[in-house]
């Protein structure tokens, strides 16, 4: 450790004694990454590989430095360089929606967008609500004999879901799968995915109309679907 560190660290904790010494360097070095996290953003950042041995104990910066991040909590800006993630940068790097959406396609047991996700499709993207990079779940339907290798399956990939109709026993943040077991259900291809029949996409907008008309707007205009569906016109017509 450069003597800069020892000396401002003994300077810092020079009332106490050796030993007591030892066990405060033990708490810096062990640390988790999560609390590190939090030290860095408030200590700079942005900072050099030297700056940050020059100030923090550790048996192993680089290695330090590189698993946070690859955990998204740091990024790595040039040589020897790094910047602190914001909690918004972490979360986003944390939620990798395209990557949990081709997730399904390792599966290989059948399945079928549904509710948001089926909206999302048939829009071709172009339309989403009530979900950002805070809380996005998948709706999934999945058949009654299959759940249980959907549960194994996301499980073994270390991702977060929930089976609708249970009871809720942990908090549901960020981005995981809400699972909605059914006897049989039918679906279509879209994009390589599958995905409830468009019919079945209309009838959730009307049933939740308050949310998703301009979605049912979309949709008439996109399939001719003759629903004469009017919400931008009526509503910035004033």
């Amino acid at each position: 450790m450069p003597t800069s560190a020892k000396d401002r660290l003994y300077k810092t904790f020079g009332r106490f004694s050796k030993e007591k010494f030892i066990i405060i360097t033990a708490i810096v070095i062990f640390m988790s990454y999560h609390e590190l996290w939090n030290v860095l953003w408030n200590w700079k950042k942005e900072f050099s590989v030297r700056e940050f041995k020059s100030t923090f104990v550790s048996p192993d910066a680089q290695k330090v430095l590189h698993d946070m991040t690859k955990k998204g909590f740091l990024t790595r800006v040039g040589w020897g360089r790094y910047k602190v993630n914001s909690p918004e940068e972490y979360l986003a790097k944390r939620t990798d929606v395209a990557g949990a959406y081709e997730l399904l396609k390792e599966a290989k047991i059948d399945y079928a967008l549904t509710g948001p996700d089926a909206v999302f499709f048939w829009t071709k993207g172009g339309y989403q609500v009530d979900r950002f990079f805070g809380f996005y779940p998948i709706h999934l339907k999945v058949r009654k004999g299959d759940l249980s290798r959907w549960k194994e399956f996301l499980k073994s990939r270390g991702k977060r879901f929930h089976v609708k109709g249970e009871k809720v026993r942990k908090t549901l943040f960020g981005l995981f799968y809400l699972l909605y077991p059914e006897k049989d259900f039918r679906f279509v291809e879209r994009d390589g995915f599958k995905v409830v029949p468009l019919e079945e996409a209309v009838r959730f907008c009307e049933e939740n109309i308050y949310a998703y008309e301009p979605a049912l707007e979309m949709l008439d205009e996109m399939y001719n679907l003759g629903l004469k569906i009017r919400y931008r016109k009526e509503r910035t017509n004033f």
